[in-house]
């Protein structure tokens, strides 16, 4: 029905505390964003006032508040001339795909995850037009892909898990699959005794 809908846009009703309002959450792969694209945002929110805010989630995205839904439509042409989209960001699609938070500027970095993490988010909205491929998955489907030993993108509580890895000196990643972290339910991710070349990494996820 309707509120499917309105979630596959990544428009979330706030019923509860916000009633006639509703969440916006954005795809932002490994939490990248522009000044540009934070000013745009910040000017959605202001003409909300005090129903307006932002989240930064633990996924290392952007969630805007406040959002009435006679301004959407203005608000994704907006979106999308920056370069943003909310597109599948909830419900039965792939979550925001998390890379290392300090990618490009990590001394102890093994590998830059902002293009893979890029390239997994461009497969699963399909570059903004919608994958209808990888809808109707189990909720909060979650994917990472590992830059450095600390671990930040914590790989044991994603679905699929991508960790750098070499074998007979070509560069790709092992995988962990299954993993799970709910109020209700916590499971580990478990390796799957398996190794992708770095350019099979969306053909992995498919």
């Amino acid at each position: 029905g309707g509120r499917g809908n309105s979630i596959w846009l990544g428009l979330f009703h706030r019923r509860k505390h916000q009633y006639g309002r509703f969440m916006m959450r954005l795809k932002l792969p490994n939490g990248v964003t522009t000044s540009a694209q934070t000013r745009y945002l910040a000017s959605v929110i202001r003409k909300y006032g005090k129903d307006g805010c932002a989240d930064v989630t633990t996924r290392q995205n952007w969630q805007i508040r406040g959002v009435v839904l006679p301004d959407v439509p203005e608000i994704l042409k907006g979106l999308d001339e920056v370069g943003l989209t909310s597109l599948q960001s909830g419900m039965d699609n792939v979550r925001n795909p998390v890379g290392n938070p300090l990618a490009g500027i990590d001394p102890q970095e093994i590998v830059d995850t902002r293009p893979y993490t890029n390239l997994l988010s461009q497969y699963v909205t399909a570059n903004f037009r919608g994958n209808v491929a990888v809808t109707n998955l189990p909720r909060k489907w979650n994917v990472c892909v590992i830059g450095s030993h600390d671990l930040y993108e914590h790989p044991h509580i994603n679905d699929l898990a991508y960790m750098p890895a070499t074998k007979d000196g070509r560069f790709g990643f092992n995988l962990l699959v299954g993993g799970f972290f709910s109020p209700k339910r916590c499971a580990e991710a478990i390796p799957l005794d398996a190794w992708v070349p770095a350019e099979d990494v969306v053909l992995v996820c498919q």
